[in-house]
């Protein structure tokens, strides 16, 4: 009976022991994955000044973004991102996006960032002085290619 309550003790020590994650995320605490949240909140603080410029400059050359149809209508580059941007600030007076970090997925030539997203957006309304609020709730995947210097976006903004 000893030995039982022996073999039960040493499992709840072991269970205690397990990987640590970085705080308020569900990504294992290593230095690798360190950096590339860094980065990633780097992408969130830009995205909430709405600093389109800090946003491109964090994009690769090759930014492209698949959006999901047959035909590509949807699909757009790096100069479409500037449009996509530009326009979806000019009335957006506040942003403010949470994110909770998944999962990081490491590849010879990228890493895959997967998480989920609150965003919360301060829209101007149609009359002087009016203010409407939009959240969006979901999940999504930052895809960064390895740099000299870091990471680029390649895709997922």
């Amino acid at each position: 009976m000893s030995r039982l309550a022996a073999l039960v003790a040493s499992a709840f020590a072991l269970a205690g022991c397990g990987e640590k994650f970085i705080p308020n995320t569900d990504v294992e605490d290593t230095e690798d994955n360190r950096k590339v949240i860094e980065y990633c909140e780097q992408y969130r603080v830009a995205l909430e000044a709405r600093d389109v410029a800090r946003l491109l400059s964090m994009t690769a050359e090759d930014y492209y973004e698949d959006g999901g149809s047959p035909s590509g209508e949807d699909d757009y580059d790096r100069a479409g991102l500037e449009e996509r941007l530009r326009s979806r600030f000019q009335r957006v007076e506040a942003v403010r996006y949470d994110i909770r970090y998944r999962r990081v997925v490491y590849f010879p030539d990228r890493v895959e960032v997967y998480y989920s997203y609150y965003g919360r957006f301060q829209v101007a309304g149609q009359t002087p002085g009016e203010s409407l609020w939009f959240s969006q709730v979901g999940d999504n995947r930052l895809v960064l290619a390895r740099v000299p210097d870091g990471f680029k976006i390649l895709s997922g903004l």
